[in-house]
């Protein structure tokens, strides 16, 4: 198998995952270690995601405008503001109490996230490029 499909199916089966698990954690809100457990997929499909790109293809052409912004303006506005506000709505309806808690812990994941995700394609950017 290409080293592209695998990639590609190993982001379906963390994707699948990561979904699966935060259904469980729905079902069953006293078990948090579901909901840990989604997001270390969510990440792991975020990251086959990015690894799975071809060097010309448009999300590398996109990432050279992201980047040309600022690590800290990918991280602020894709992180925090695109990931940790879609977190903490959907948190808020699962958990359904201590909603500020629950956003100011989504923002700073997003925020980390964003950090996180602007190595990880800086890293793959730079591998292509070189």
């Amino acid at each position: 198998m290409k080293k592209i499909k695998q990639n590609r199916f190993i982001f379906y089966l963390f994707s699948f995952t990561a979904i699966i698990n935060f259904i469980v954690f729905t079902l069953d809100p006293e078990s948090i270690r579901y909901l840990v457990i989604s997001i270390i997929f969510f990440l792991n499909a975020c990251l086959y995601f990015i690894n799975s790109r071809k060097a010309e293809s448009y999300y590398w052409k996109r990432w050279r405008k992201i980047r040309e912004r600022g690590r800290w303006y990918y991280s602020a506005g894709y992180g925090m503001l695109i990931i940790g506000v879609s977190f903490s709505f959907i948190l808020s309806m699962v958990i359904r109490n201590n909603y500020m808690l629950i956003i100011l812990l989504s923002l700073i994941g997003g925020l980390i996230w964003g950090l996180l995700m602007w190595m990880i394609n800086e890293r793959g950017y730079k591998s292509l490029s070189c």
